[in-house]
């Protein structure tokens, strides 16, 4: 029996997940931990499946953006040590205390209510906490050697939050001025030597995320938070065309062709008729749409791969399905066609993807969504999958 009816599908090489983190563990200091960054579900690939392959290949520990995520992974088995890079609501804090997830903070107020809430509970109590320090970012954190201070105070007068590390986040490290990204850099180190001077020991380090950790892999500190270069993408064109990291992308997006049916005439197509077939024209119908996380964005200037060759899209991306003409006439029901990865000579990639529609790699892996099962390979053989319609997950 199939393990999903639809045939449409991702599949994940965890063997490129691998090579990835071992690309860096070369290129990073040997004395720089990974940290593997598994938030929006694994960017679309599947937080549990690379959580674990990044952790047996050599990562030290995980990440994600919000609790919810760490306490799947935790519920999955994965026991190694879990940061959540986002904020936190207090009051959730004795979950994340339950479940040994370590949460991001920046507010001395909230460490002193998360420390009254987790003195008074009858359940675990200790909890690891990283401050996030805003050096230029604009998002979370605290920016001025006051504000640090606050909160590295009232941690050090908790006796439930354990102060595991500190951490900033870079906005530019992937282009090529390297201006901004040094300035955050240095004010970085400024604030550390400032609570140095104060007397405090530092915890964990760590402030590379992936373009940083490929630019300047001497800021590595304690750990490197690698992102989306795990998944074998680079943050920006520039990064890519250094080649200072060889990196192996991960995530294939394969449909079969559903139905085929040759013009004798004019034959309008998708909705709005925005492409009209000449008579003769072949036109073949995929099983998959907008809805499925392939943009709509693509109607009518997105390609896809049959038989090696690169066919159009044509019309409008619809809903759940989506049409292309078949140039050399010779499309069957049930053939594959690759949307996302390579077939034969040809390869269609997330850049080239994120370019027609103005936006970046990230976004085209994340957009895919829960309705398209994961499937897992190894040695290019099917390990395992995911798909979580019906709640029908192989983990």
């Amino acid at each position: 029996m199939k393990w999903f009816c639809r045939d449409t599908w991702i599949e994940v090489d965890l063997d490129a997940i691998a090579a990835n983190v071992t690309a860096f563990r070369r290129h990073i200091p040997a004395s720089t931990a990974i940290m593997a960054v598994v938030k929006a579900d694994g960017y679309g690939h599947g937080a549990v499946h690379v959580g674990r392959a990044a952790l047996a290949s050599g990562a030290d520990s995980l990440a994600v953006a919000m609790l919810d995520e760490a306490i799947v992974l935790r519920k999955a088995g994965i026991t190694a040590p879990i940061l959540v890079l986002g904020y936190t609501p207090v009051d959730s804090v004795e979950q994340a205390a339950a479940y040994n997830i370590a949460l991001t903070v920046y507010h001395a107020d909230w460490v002193e209510q998360a420390t009254r809430i987790l003195q008074g509970t009858d359940g675990p109590n200790r909890l690891d906490v990283h401050v996030k320090v805003d050096t230029g970012m604009g998002r979370l954190g605290v920016r001025t050697e006051q504000e640090l201070l606050l909160v590295v105070e009232a941690l050090h007068r908790s006796d439930v939050l354990t102060w595991a590390g500190i951490f900033t986040h870079f906005a530019c490290a992937d282009e090529p001025d390297t201006t901004h990204a040094a300035g955050q850099h240095a004010r970085f180190g400024e604030l550390l030597s400032a609570l140095q001077s104060k007397g405090y020991a530092l915890p964990m380090v760590h402030c590379c995320n992936s373009a940083a950790a490929i630019a300047f892999p001497e800021w590595g500190y304690d750990a490197i938070r690698l992102g989306i270069s795990l998944y074998g993408l680079y943050p920006s064109a520039h990064l890519r065309d250094q080649g200072a990291v060889r990196l192996t992308p991960a995530l294939s997006l394969k449909t079969r062709i559903a139905h085929v049916k040759s013009a004798d005439q004019p034959m309008t197509v998708s909705y709005g008729a925005t492409y009209v077939a000449a008579p003769g024209e072949q036109i073949a119908t995929l099983p998959i749409g907008y809805a499925d996380g392939f943009s709509r964005l693509l109607s009518n200037r997105g390609t896809a791969l049959h038989k090696g060759r690169r066919v159009p899209i044509v019309g409008r991306v619809c809903m759940d399905q989506v049409m292309v003409r078949i140039e050399a006439k010779d499309a069957e029901v049930g053939d594959e066609v690759v949307l996302y990865g390579r077939q034969g000579a040809e390869q269609i990639t997330l850049d080239e993807v994120a370019e027609q529609l103005g936006t970046i790699n990230y976004e085209v892996a994340c957009m895919l969504n829960y309705r398209v099962p994961r499937v897992y390979l190894r040695e290019g053989r099917i390990v395992d999958y995911c798909h979580q319609i019906g709640g029908s997950v192989k983990l």
